[in-house]
């Protein structure tokens, strides 16, 4: 069965904001606990290291309030930018003080202002449309990668060969990520237009119900349930005097009438421990409403119920509407096409009584006059 509500959700981020959150949390955590062993190192070592003792302590303090904002489901958006710039500035910082401070004598380049800026430009192409996200790396590789060769007093006379295997290898990490980035982007767009294909294949374009064809999955999985033994009915819903309305009013209020004849039909009950029913465009002004779980018995409580919504409705224009219901009920071995026949003589029963009532068959017309199909 496809449900009515599947087919009017937008598409969806294929990681899904559940997803990003718990992938944060956990990286802000790693990184907290990497982050306190440094700083917890650096007092017991007493090691010197200006990272460690100018931006790792405010850089702790502003993951655990980050931490704190996404376990409390707070704007994700808004934790990612956060996220990003902080990262970055704190980046560029680290290239600085490596650049500028005293290096040990033959120890290979520090690369830990690398690897921060892979981090970086991941968090980017998870975060950013993938155009912005593509400029917003690019010139934060190349600022990176330049700032080392432009402070003046810099290391880069000592370990130019060094730096530069560093600097390739993290260039050429970005690069890898780009192209899964791209790859993903290019994915997320061909699983857009095969959601979109989707949606116009089995939603009715004016009421956004079901379609015909979106209603025969949740037929069959009825005829599946009387086969174990369950109950299930369908109901046929058709609009009285529907050429009326558009003869005198228009088809433009006519389309008006069927999108909230829709939304009536959308109030059906959903039986105890069964599925929920699924409503559908039949044709014309005839709509479809599968019933799993719903006996003879309650399926004519229903339609007295809807026949009585459908007075009740504020209709467009100050309209009068009604529809005849015809009603029947699955059973056990028998294909669609006898389900279907039964329904529809039910609906012809019922407008051949007057209209503005319903026949469930093998039962009554639950408002007077009262008619009984053998």
């Amino acid at each position: 069965m496809i449900p009515e509500s599947a087919l009017h959700l937008p598409i969806q981020d294929p990681y899904g904001e559940a997803v990003r959150r718990r992938l944060y949390v956990a990286a802000v955590c790693c990184g907290l606990l990497l982050m306190g062993f440094g700083i917890a190192l650096q007092r017991l070592l007493n090691l010197q290291e200006p990272y460690l003792l100018y931006v790792a302590p405010p850089l702790f303090v502003l993951g655990l309030f980050n931490l704190w904002w996404l376990l409390t489901k707070r704007s994700l958006l808004i934790a990612e930018l956060a996220g990003i710039g902080v990262l970055a500035t704190a980046t560029i910082i680290h290239v600085v003080l490596v650049s500028l401070g005293p290096q040990v004598q033959s120890a290979y380049p520090n690369s830990g202002p690398y690897w921060a800026l892979v981090c970086v430009c991941i968090l980017a192409f998870l975060t950013l449309p993938p155009r912005r996200a593509a400029g917003f790396n690019l010139a934060f590789v190349v600022l990176v990668l330049l700032l080392p060769w432009v402070l003046p007093g810099s290391y880069v006379s000592r370990y130019a060969a060094g730096l530069l295997r560093v600097q390739f290898n993290a260039v050429i990490v970005v690069v890898l990520i780009w192209g899964l980035a791209w790859f993903r982007s290019q994915y997320a767009s061909q699983t857009d237009t095969q959601e979109l294909l989707r949606q116009m294949a089995f939603t009715d374009a004016l009421t956004r119900l079901p379609n015909r064809h979106a209603v025969y999955p949740a037929v069959e999985a009825l005829l599946a349930d009387a086969a174990q033994g369950q109950n299930g009915s369908i109901f046929l819903v058709d609009l009285d005097h529907f050429k009326r309305i558009n003869d005198q009013y228009g088809h433009g209020v006519g389309d008006e009438v069927l999108i909230a004849a829709g939304q009536v039909l959308l109030n059906c009950v959903t039986e105890v421990g069964a599925r929920p029913p699924t409503v559908g465009r039949w044709g014309g002004e005839e709509f479809i409403v599968v019933m799993p779980g719903t006996t003879p018995e309650r399926a004519r409580l229903r339609a007295e119920q809807l026949l009585s919504e459908f007075r009740a409705w504020p209709w467009p224009h100050g309209l009068k509407v009604t529809v005849s219901i015809g009603s029947s009920s699955v059973r056990r071995g028998e294909a669609f096409s006898a389900l279907l026949a039964r329904a529809d003589r039910a609906l012809y029963a019922a407008k051949s009584a007057g209209r503005d009532r319903a026949v469930v068959y093998g039962g009554v017309v639950p408002v007077s006059p009262r008619l009984k199909l053998t």
